[in-house]
This record gives C-alpha cells, sequence and structure tokens, in this order.
C-alpha cells in the first residue's frame, strides 16, 4: 500500500514539474509600449438651427478622416486560468493628440453671416481628440510557453474637441486582436522577459449632440501598432 501511495506521490510530482516548466511566461504583470497608426473617422447626422440669425435653418456637416501616428503606453496582469488560456487585464493611454480635422457645415438659403455662408459649405470649426485611454480583459490563448495569441474586449475614453473651446467625453466599446512573442531574457537589476506584440484595435464612440443645433456627431477609431514589452519577475 506504501509502495502504491509512494508510486501516486511520484507521478504527481513528476505531472507539476511538468505543468510549471511548460507554464505560459506571460503569466505575470507585464509593461508595454507601442507606436502604431490610427485612422478616426467622423460621422454627422445633420439637423436644424437653434440659435442665432439662421435659428430654424436646417444643416448638414461633413468631414474628412484624421489620420494619426500613435504611441501608447499600457500595464497590466495576466492570469494563467488554464494550460491554454490566459485572461489578461489592462489599461491603456495615448500619448500623442490626433490630428485636427477641419469639418464643414452647409445650410440651405441665401448667403449671410460672418461664421458661415448659407448655400455653401465652408470650413467653420475643426474636431480632434486627445487624453485617450483605455482599460480592457485580454483572453489569450498560449502558444508553446514563449508565445500568446489574444483578444482585446474593453471601453475607451477620448476628449473630443469640436470646437468654440469646448470639450467632450466620449466613450465606447474597444475590441482587437494581437500577438505576443517573448524575444529575450533580461537579468540585470531586475529580472524578466522582454516581448514584442502587434496589434489591430477598433474604437466605436458614442454620439454627442451638439450646441446650437440639432442632431449630432460620432466617430470610431481603428489603428494598429507593434512594440516591446516587459514581463516582471
Amino acid at each position: 500500500m506504501k509502495s502504491y501511495i509512494r508510486l501516486i506521490l511520484l507521478l504527481a510530482g513528476s505531472w507539476l514539474s511538468i505543468a510549471a516548466q511548460a507554464q505560459s511566461r506571460f503569466e505575470d504583470s507585464f509593461s508595454q509600449m507601442g507606436v502604431g497608426y490610427e485612422v478616426l473617422k467622423y460621422s454627422f447626422t445633420g439637423g436644424t438651427i437653434t440659435e442665432g440669425d439662421f435659428k430654424g435653418v436646417p444643416y448638414s456637416a461633413t468631414a474628412p478622416n484624421a489620420n494619426s501616428l500613435t504611441f501608447s503606453a499600457a500595464t497590466g496582469y495576466s492570469f494563467l486560468l488554464h494550460p491554454n488560456f490566459l485572461l489578461g487585464l489592462g489599461a491603456e493611454y495615448n500619448l500623442i493628440d490626433s490630428k485636427t480635422s477641419s469639418y464643414t457645415i452647409s445650410a440651405a438659403g441665401q448667403s449671410g453671416g460672418s461664421q458661415f455662408q448659407q448655400g455653401s459649405a465652408t470650413n467653420w470649426v475643426s474636431a480632434i481628440k486627445n487624453q485617450d485611454y483605455s482599460v480592457y480583459v485580454a483572453p489569450g490563448y498560449p502558444i508553446g510557453i514563449d508565445k500568446l495569441v489574444f483578444v482585446k474586449l474593453g471601453y475607451a475614453s477620448t476628449r473630443m474637441y469640436s470646437g468654440g473651446g469646448d470639450y467632450d467625453m466620449v466613450r465606447g466599446p474597444l475590441v482587437g486582436l494581437g500577438y505576443k512573442q517573448v524575444i529575450a531574457d533580461f537579468d540585470w537589476i531586475i529580472k524578466g522577459y522582454i516581448y514584442g506584440f502587434a496589434e489591430a484595435n477598433y474604437i466605436k464612440y458614442g454620439n454627442v449632440y451638439t450646441d446650437g443645433g440639432t442632431g449630432s456627431y460620432a466617430a470610431s477609431a481603428a489603428n494598429v501598432r507593434v512594440g516591446l514589452g516587459f514581463l516582471w519577475k
């Protein structure tokens, strides 16, 4: 009987040893920085002007895409819930403002006023976003011990400037897909692993209702990013 118990303990110890050796290196806290490219797209519903000389006049608005570089920093922690499943929790902040996109307003009728001309589309105000951050969960599938495929599901927030000196906080869901791979050990003062990553993300921000008129505008952002990160051990 004792020999059976001893055999079971030996097998259990061997299994735990193998499991420990095969454990993904991504189960730990991480910090990363990435650079990329983002396309910011605006959409407008149009409406009716509710103030001033043009009260009651219908209008429409358009804006070109704003294409910008991104430079982001993120930190978080990944939990190994199963040998084939990691769950990451993270927070990210983009350090670069988007490029300005001047949007145009068109109103039917006769010309009038110095702010814009009715009957034509004139650059009126500009739109820009900054101070954007997100929080997310990242379910992942480890490939061996040093590779990881993951999905990002989160919530993003940013300040959207829409002219007149005012900012609006806009928020919306974030989805993404990415890949990480350990590329080097690090053992100098601190210990850990350096990894590279690549990812693509999409954010759909909520509507902002315009001042001085009915209607609203919204924005969506799509970006791709590559960078380096550190796994703390």
